[in-house]
Parts: C-alpha cells; structure tokens; sequence
C-alpha cells in the first residue's frame, strides 16, 4: 500500500538520522567476564556443552566422570591421588540439580560405576567356584554394585536438597554427609568395603587422623578438598572463594603435618617371633578326596617345618604350591627370584630363614585356605598337629571348621599350645555377603534360590583373645579386616598384635588382595597397633602401628615369612587412640547432622532458597 510504503521510508530516513551522544561516564560498563561466568554457574549454565544437551544429560557425565576418578584411585589402578578431585564433578552436579529423585540417580550412577569398576573381581568367584552363568555372574555383580551406590545416591539427595534450600554454602557439607553415607553403608549392609578414604591406605602420612575418626575421618578430607573446589568454583570471584579454599588447603597441610609428626615415631620390633607360611593352596582342588587333601596338609607342615629350622628349601618358592596348582589344572606360575651367591634361594623369604636361626619361631600361623580341615572332628588330624607343636616346641594358629555347640558350621581360628592342647577359639563374626552368607535369604523369595559360594555358615558371638608366647594375639578372619568396630573391639580388650587369616585366591589375579591389604592398613593405624596378615595365596605383611607395609608376599606363590611381635607388656608401652576409646564418632555425628540437614530441607522458610543464597 503507499501509506505502508511511506511509512516505511520514514523509518529508513528516521534511521539514518544522527543520535544524540552521551559522556562517556554515563554509560553503564559492561560486565566483567568472571562476573558472568560466576553468574552462568549459579543458573547452572556452566558447562560450556551443556548448551547443546539438556543439563540432566551433562549432569549425567559428570557423574559417570566422579565413578571413573575413584575407580582410578584404588588399586590395581593405584592413582591415590585423583580420589582428593574424583567427588568434585558429582558434588559441581549436584549443585546444579534441584531434583530430589535426579540427584539420587546421579549418585547411584556415580557409586554403581565405581564399584563395578573397582569391584569388578566378585564375578570371577561367583562364575568359577559358584556355578554361575557368566552373564548371570555380571548381572549379579551391578545388581551388587547398585545396591552399595545407592548410599552415593543418598549423599547426592541430601547435598543437592541442602544446596537447594540452605544455598551455596551447603557445598560444605560434604565431606560430612560423604562420612555419613559410608557408614550407614556398613551398617545397614555389612559391607564397608572401599570407603574412600582406603585409597589413600599406601601413604602414611596421609592417613594417620584416622587415630581421631577412623577412615571415615579421612574420607572426608578427602571429600573435604573437593567441596572447596566446587564451592570456589560456584562463587569465582567473591572473597569467600578465596578464604574457604584457603582453609580447605590449611586443613590438608595440617592433615600432612601432623601424619609427618607420626610417622617419625620409631616403629619398635617386638621380643615374639611369629612365622607366617603361604601355602598357596588351588580353590579348586580335588580337596573332596582324602588323599589330596592329606598331601597338602603334609606339604604345609613341611614347609613350616623349613621355616622353623631357619632353612630357606621352600622359602619364597612355589613348589608346592605350583604342584597343587598342577594336580588341578592352573597355571602355578613361576618365582624368577635368582639366588645369591652362595646358590641359595635371596630376598625376603632368605632373611626371614636367616631371622629364625637367630630368633627361633614361637608361633606359627597358618592362613585360611579351601583345606577342610575340622579340627573338633578330626582325631587324626587333632594327633598330627599335637606331634608337630611338641616337636618344634611353638604355638600354632590356624582356621579350621568347627561347630562348638552343634548350632551350624563355623569359620574359626583355634590357637594350639607347644604341649598339644587346644588353647582357644574364635568364631568368625562379620561373615562374607553371598560367600559365607546370603543377603535377604527367608524373607526375599527369589533369595532362596542363591546359594553361598562357601555355604552357609553360623557366625561367631563375640571377639576373643588368645594368649601366645607372651603375646595376646587378637584374630579376624578374611573379610573382617573391612569392619573397624572389630579391630577396635580386640584392641580394647588389650591385644599386642591382630593376625588375620586370609585367603583372596577366591578372586584370582585381581586386585581384590591389595585392597584387603589396604583395609588392613587402617585397622593398624586406627588403633596404634600392628597388625599381620597371613594369607594362602598373597600378600600376606607385616602393617606396623604407623601403618607401614613390610615384607609383602607376591600372588599365587608358596612364601614365608617372620616377624617380630610385640608382647603383651611391650605393646602397653603404645598408647590407645582417640578412636579406640571412642569408636566412630565423627561417623555417628556426621550421620546425626545429615538426618537433621535433610529434614529442615523440607520445612518452608528454614532457609533461603540456593539463587538467592549463592547472589549475596
């Protein structure tokens, strides 16, 4: 039309028309860009590809991200050092997320991919000894997996409603609800294991405030240095950035110092010497016929035979565990360790030959293995094993089947004296999930149906000591080194040392033993005492009170070795933790805290609303 044609020209002209101008002062500046990347952190709109995806999807990753970081850090991967930034992208996702249900899904994902990755191993005993399909045996093993992330998916819920309601300083709270969710862990499942701060277990300076909270304690230092990433992150270029991750960095130079005042500490031999033998025993061995079984049990008099008489025939070798191996088809593998000089055997198993000439061995201990040796109900052997303790005049500790009261088979260590007689017993208490025990059996219906690997076996009642040589030797057994309320129990009743019977060859070539070592590792340090571990198929060590490692056996080979214990009167010269006298505080508290945290999330006008909170 040429009104509209008129108008429009109009427009044109008004267009080129000059503008007024302005001084320059009266012209707003323009944001800074760390005032808009700041401002794009608090809506969430961080990540630079979240643009292309929806934020679930990136929040997803960075969850996926977190699993991948603390599978990293444990072993056999063994980069300790990514667990103190490994939480930092979950804890950045859940500051993002609002959703209570999505946020439990993100820590599920973080915890189902760690522990599939880090506890990848459980499939193979399931598969070769349990009779599982081997897809079944994966499918069991995430099912295993995701019911342990579930307690991640709880850390994730109450971190992400607390940022929501109480704002961005929440974020501080995780090192706390982190210490909380594995501890619940623990007591609603049994299951302790791989807490975070058991990455950190081959560095011992680092770990030495779990004297004051246990692992739990350092777990969430480790949290703690993530949570003041995030929180510098979410509020870059306000002071409080700077001053809380200046005091997360003074709270881990004071976690190092004071494991640096510790380890200095001189770490005392003791006047008892203990022999540990490693067998290495095949799983599958033909151990149901008589004549096998009987030619492993000489086998391992023999060699701790050898031991005693301080001649290293047998020490560090893998004769007669290769021959076991042989007898039921697997590859034994070979010790290449070359001799020394002189043509005999060098190394550790050498000078702990070369220790028991010196010393003399007072007790030997014999590890958990497949041998089904029931001592109570076995005269013969009851006969043997008396023979054997007279003529070498030393204490022997062993695990053995038992059913002291007819109630079911247990899985016990009994100690026998250098006269024949039987000393003591204990039954062991925290029994292994699906090996020794199924979860939910006789009240999930479809649980009925899954056997235990081992069977099933009645657990024990209560910790007990044993007194050998002068020493007062506290046991757990296999899987107990993963609960800290048994070790500090033993400890309080006044043990010198812990031996632990083991045997991880149910896991094969896994890293499966290592991190049985490194739960092992916190059980020493937590309670000031030493602790060794005496195993079938490695690593069988010495941990000092310090939470040193020595002398650590290889995988799938027969070893020996001997160590210096503490008698009962030396080991009193060692003072009693916080955390022994005290147990899991910190933990308790931290739980009692995020109970408290979650509620008043829930309760209108508790708090100020995460915009509002994180723009002030």
């Amino acid at each position: 039309m040429p009104g509209g044609g008129g108008m429009e020209i109009a427009q044109d002209i008004s267009d080129l028309s000059p503008r007024p101008s302005h001084p320059r002062e009266a012209v707003p500046p323009a944001l800074s860009r760390e005032d808009m990347l700041s401002a794009k952190l608090r809506l969430a709109r961080v990540v630079p590809y979240q643009g292309a995806a929806p934020p679930f999807i990136s929040n997803l990753s960075l969850a996926v991200l977190s699993g991948l970081l603390l599978v990293f850090a444990f072993p056999d991967w063994n980069f300790s050092t990514l667990a103190w930034i490994g939480t930092a992208p979950l804890i950045l996702a859940n500051t993002r997320e609002t959703r209570m249900w999505r946020s439990f899904l993100l820590g599920l994902v973080t915890g189902t991919v760690f522990y599939v990755g880090s506890s990848y191993w459980v499939t193979y005993s399931m598969h070769h000894y349990g009779g599982m399909a081997l897809g079944t045996s994966y499918l069991v093993g995430v099912l295993i997996a995701a019911i342990l992330g579930s307690f991640t998916g709880l850390f994730s819920m109450t971190l992400s409603r607390s940022v929501a309601r109480f704002g961005g300083w929440a974020i501080l709270a995780a090192p706390f609800l982190w210490a909380a969710s594995e501890w619940a862990r623990l007591q609603i499942t049994g299951m302790g294991w791989n807490s975070l701060g058991y990455s950190q277990a081959f560095d011992p300076v680092v770990i030495q405030t779990a004297r004051f909270g246990g692992v739990y304690l350092t777990s969430g230092i480790v949290v703690a240095v993530s949570a003041g990433l995030v929180f510098a992150i979410v509020h870059m270029g306000k002071s409080r950035a700077l001053i809380v991750f200046t005091v997360i960095g003074a709270l881990a130079a004071s976690n190092l110092l004071y494991g640096q005042r510790v380890r200095s500490e001189s770490d005392e031999a003791g006047s008892v010497t203990l022999g540990v033998v490693q067998p290495n025993f095949p799983i599958s061995g033909d151990w149901e016929k008589p004549e096998f079984a009987s030619q492993m049990l000489n086998l391992e008099f023999k060699q701790s035979a050898e031991l005693i008489s301080g001649n290293p025939g047998l020490t560090d070798k893998a004769d007669q565990g290769g021959a076991a191996q042989r007898n039921a088809g697997q590859d034994p593998g070979v010790n290449t360790r070359p001799p020394d000089s002189e043509g005999q055997p060098s190394g550790p198993g050498a000078m702990a030959a070369s220790r028991a000439k010196e010393h003399g061995v007072n007790v030997i201990a014999w590890p958990e293995s497949p041998m089904p040796l029931e001592y109570d109900r076995d005269p013969g052997f009851q006969q043997q094993l008396a023979a054997f303790a007279r003529r070498n005049g030393v204490y022997v500790l062993l695990n053995t089947w038992e059913s002291p009261d007819n109630s079911g088979l247990r899985n016990s260590a009994i100690a026998i004296s250098p006269a024949g007689d039987k000393l003591c017993e204990y039954d062991k208490i925290a029994l292994l999930p699906y090996g020794e025990y199924v979860p939910g059996k006789g009240w999930l219906p479809f649980m009925d149906r899954v056997s235990a690997v081992v069977g099933d076996v009645t657990p024990g009642k209560a910790p007990a000591l044993c007194g050998l040589a002068g020493a007062d030797v506290g046991t757990i057994i296999c899987f107990e080194a993963t609960r800290p309320d048994l070790a500090r129990l033993i400890r309080l009743m006044g043990a010198s040392v812990i031996v632990q019977l083991s045997d991880e060859a149910w896991f094969g070539q896994s890293a499966a033993a290592k991190q049985m070592l490194a739960h092992a590792v916190f059980r020493a340090v937590e309670n000031n005492v030493d602790v060794v571990r005496s195993t079938n198929s490695g690593m069988s060590a010495r941990i000092s009170r310090l939470g040193i490692v020595q002398g650590t056996t290889p995988l799938f080979e027969a070893a020996s070795r001997i160590w210096q214990i503490k008698s009962a009167d030396e080991a009193r010269r060692d003072s009693v933790t916080f955390y022994t006298r005290h147990g899991d505080i910190f933990a308790v508290a931290s739980a009692a805290a995020g109970i408290i945290i979650l509620v008043l999330g829930f309760i209108p006008g508790a708090s100020r609303s995460l915009t509002r909170g994180s723009s002030k």
